[in-house]
């Protein structure tokens, strides 16, 4: 998957490709940004899970994010994982919060 400042150069190069198709008196300076929404967490980072309604043997395990994956809806996910639990879960954003970040 692509990091967010490499799909951020990629758009920009289509822009100024489609604008110089486009626009006879295109300048070379002029610059459009489209920020693309990108995930939160990093892979390797530790979080805590709030599985909201679902059941956790120890509330306070942290879990490391194993990957990044696509939206649900408008909602990134992630596989994550606890080292006291032999599985692994996926979890959308809003359930994660940083490890040792102050619950809000």
């Amino acid at each position: 998957m692509a990091s967010g400042s490499a799909r951020k150069v990629l758009i920009m190069r289509q822009v100024r490709s489609f604008a110089a198709s486009h626009v006879s008196h295109a300048s070379p300076t002029v610059q459009i940004r489209h920020e693309l929404p990108t995930h939160l967490y990093e892979i390797g980072e530790m979080v805590t899970f709030d599985p909201r309604g679902g059941y956790l043997q120890n509330p306070h395990d942290a879990f490391s994010v194993l990957a990044q994956l696509p939206p649900l809806g408008n909602e990134f996910q992630y596989r994550i994982k606890s080292i006291n639990e032999p599985y692994q879960r996926v979890a959308a954003e809003h359930q994660l919060k940083r490890a040792g970040q102050a619950a809000g």
